[in-house]
């Protein structure tokens, strides 16, 4: 079943958003629920059948706001703990997503396109909880850590 841009489909939530999330950085917060919401929405549309050109346009969505995003942590990282080692390692982790999320992109033309949609959702919804309740609530740790004047030594 394929389905138009046009009709109206019942949204499937495989990442509902929940407030535990929030790591307190309102910003940050803000990006990760679009996130999930661009990440829930390919997987509805992947559900419903979509045309593969409307799912890579969508993961095409989702793979450059999460390059914003990134660009937002890292300059958050940069402004409290420029040049130490926990700001190096979270972009690091960062260049290893988009490098996951380029190879995707790379097998569209030698995959099967189900299997491809699959093995993306699954990448991309375990990645992205994983990473925002570790790493991410790390970060406003430390943010807020040093907003009341400690420092990264103490």
């Amino acid at each position: 079943m394929n389905i138009s841009k046009d009709e109206t489909i019942q949204s499937i939530d495989i990442f509902p958003w929940d407030d535990n999330f929030n790591i307190g950085l309102k910003k940050v917060d803000e990006q990760h629920r679009k996130l999930v919401e661009i990440l829930n929405r390919l997987a509805t549309h992947i559900a419903y059948g979509s045309k593969e050109e409307d799912l890579s346009k969508i993961f095409d969505e989702l793979a450059s706001y999460t390059v914003y995003h990134f660009q937002t942590e890292e300059a958050i990282g940069h402004e409290y703990f420029p040049e130490d080692v926990l700001s190096l390692e979270h972009k690091k982790i960062h260049q290893k997503f988009v490098e996951t999320v380029q190879s995707f992109k790379d097998e569209e033309s030698s995959k099967p396109f189900a299997k491809l949609a699959d093995e993306v959702i699954v990448f991309l919804a375990k990645w992205l909880a994983s990473h925002i309740l570790d790493s991410d609530r790390h970060l406003g740790y430390i943010v807020f850590a040093m907003q009341k004047g400690l420092t990264l030594e103490k």
